[in-house]
């Protein structure tokens, strides 16, 4: 009778399992992936990493660094060699060397002379063969003025030969002629450029002209090549 009802038992259990889900199948979930996860990011995830060519700040081409040319040191220190050179002024009360025509002799700031050019020619009124110096004299200073003559000129041979300016005063003298002692005195800022001619022996060879005044203040320049 026990048996009997045992297996009543069994085979009641039975019929109440059958069509259930097995219970291991049932404990175990399928995982679904999902697609929210691998589409949409995370709000509270950590934002991507920027491309590091879109983050960094874009560097300046080196022509933007500085838009003002920077100066040459060489080409401001550098002369030009094509440049033509100003007339220089020499020292005061000094001969020298045989300055170049055009280039000035400063007497202390007051006075300059330069001798600008030479030449030969045969002027009436005087005997022999003459030479012609254009010479320019101006007053810089001397508030008491200057008087302008001939004498304080004079030709300069190769052996120390010496040949004043004419004493002739024809009536043919190239114009403009440089003031002979008339007499007239230039004041601050008036100048005179004019011929001085000197009469010299046929033949005689000439290495300059020099100026000499009273107070030993002297200068003198080279002539043209073919005085």
């Amino acid at each position: 009778m026990k048996r009997l009802l045992t297996l009543l038992s069994l085979m009641v259990l039975s019929a109440c399992t059958i069509g259930q889900p097995n219970a291991t199948t049932a404990a175990t979930p399928v995982e679904t992936p999902s697609v929210s996860e691998s589409v949409s990011p995370s709000p509270s995830g950590s934002p991507e990493s920027p491309d590091p060519q879109d983050s960094a700040s874009p560097s300046p081409e080196p022509s933007e660094q500085s838009t003002s040319p920077q100066p040459s040191e060489s080409a401001a220190s550098e002369p030009d060699p094509n440049a033509t050179p100003s007339p220089s002024t020499s020292a005061t009360g000094s001969a020298g060397a045989f300055r170049a025509p055009g280039e000035v002799l400063d007497l202390g700031g007051e006075v300059t002379l330069t001798v600008l050019d030479s030449k030969r020619a045969k002027v009436s009124g005087h005997r022999g063969n003459q030479v012609l110096v254009m010479v320019k004299s101006c007053n810089v200073t001397a508030a008491a003025g200057i008087e302008l003559s001939w004498d304080t000129w004079v030709l300069l041979g190769p052996d120390s030969e010496e040949y004043p300016a004419s004493t002739t005063h024809g009536t043919a003298e190239p114009a403009p002629v440089y003031p002979n002692g008339s007499g007239r005195l230039y004041k601050p800022g008036q100048c005179a450029k004019g011929w001085i001619v000197f009469d010299v022996p046929s033949g005689a060879k000439l290495s300059g002209v020099r100026y000499m005044n009273s107070s030993g203040d002297s200068g003198q320049w080279r002539l043209n090549a073919n005085v």
